[in-house]
């Protein structure tokens, strides 16, 4: 008696589990019974046991039943947690719920968790000694950071530059680089394309006489490509533009320049490889007040990733102002090579 009161429960037990399962009834009257995983880009995914996963398309389905609660995410974003009772004229219908949720605004079922934004970016080094007929030390700094949510993005990067040469008459170190400047920069995405912008960015370079160069303003971006392997965005907008200079050997010092211009922007990343990249980029900023009044800068950059961590890369990078400080050229030249951390 015990041993069929065993087998008696063993059975009901596996009965029970058996009808525990969700359900999905075709357009055709099919039935698939397991459990629904997912549904996102408007297919159902039930797992048979004995057919395995199977994709459904849902506009296929006539009806729709869980055993236990699953999660539900609405087309606007909204999150709930129920168990589905199935479909009544395009409605979907839940346990403990007042109202019904049209199929229409149905995003997914089971969304996977979502990541926190994460900073991501590279620290970067160069360096130079030299000694005997040449005496020469020069060294150098990067960063750039980058974190990106569905709602919006920051970026941030600064760099510092410095060299120093021996005079082999006087013994006497000159200054042949220090530069520093940084940028931040606020995207805020408006569709899958385009988004709404504001940025900043300064710049000092005593060899050119630079004392502070600010830029500030505010435009719109286009996503032309973002493939997982090409990015391509154009950006155009306004900005205030305000240069200040530094005393020539004399000590004159050229007045200081501010104007209202336009800003135009883009932006390329391709994949050359698995652990290769090219970056180019170009920022202009043409005055509206004067057309003699122009600044840009175009960077080109080839990175290499050396290990999971560290890279190395070569990069030039041209800056062009159309009315430099008294004497000084218009156009300056840097090619650097760097090795660097990811992060």
């Amino acid at each position: 008696m015990r041993i069929q009161a065993t087998l008696a429960a063993a059975a009901a037990l596996f009965a029970a589990g058996a009808v525990a399962q969700d359900k999905i009834t075709l357009t055709n009257g099919d039935v698939l019974t397991g459990t629904i995983k997912s549904m996102a880009d408007g297919k159902v995914v039930i797992a048979s046991p004995a057919l395995g996963d199977v994709t459904v398309p849902l506009d296929k389905v006539g009806d729709m039943t869980t055993a236990a609660q699953v999660k539900l995410e609405t087309k606007t974003g909204d999150l709930l947690q129920r168990r589905l009772l199935g479909i009544e004229a395009g409605n979907l219908k839940m346990e403990g719920a007042t109202t019904s949720l049209p199929l229409a605004d149905l995003g997914q079922i089971n969304p996977p968790d979502k990541k926190e934004p994460e900073w991501i970016g590279a620290l970067k080094v160069s360096g130079l000694y030299a000694t005997g007929n040449t005496e020469r030390k020069a060294g150098g700094l990067a960063l750039d950071a980058s974190r990106r949510s569905e709602a919006d993005r920051i970026s941030f990067d600064a760099a510092w530059d410095y060299g120093q040469d021996k005079d082999q008459t006087t013994r006497e170190w000159t200054l042949t680089q220090r530069r520093t400047g940084g940028g931040l920069k606020y995207d805020y995405f408006l569709t899958k394309r385009w988004y709404a912008l504001a940025n900043a960015r300064v710049l000092g370079d005593t060899l050119a006489r630079l004392d502070l160069r600010f830029t500030s303003g505010a435009g719109l971006g286009y996503t032309w490509i973002e493939d997982g392997k090409t990015t391509f965005v154009t950006e155009a907008g306004l900005s205030y533009l305000n240069e200040n200079y530094r005393p020539d050997s004399s000590g004159n010092v050229d007045p200081s320049v501010d104007y209202v211009a336009i800003r135009a922007a883009y932006k390329l990343t391709h994949e050359l490889s698995k652990t290769s990249r090219i970056v180019h980029g170009v920022e202009a900023f043409p005055s509206t007040e004067s057309s003699d009044d122009i600044y840009l800068q175009s960077k080109s950059e080839l990175v290499t990733s050396l290990t999971d961590s560290m890279l190395a890369s070569v990069s030039h990078v041209f800056d062009y102002d159309n009315t430099p400080a008294t004497g000084q050229d218009r156009g300056d030249h840097r090619v650097l090579l760097s090795i660097g951390w990811s992060f």
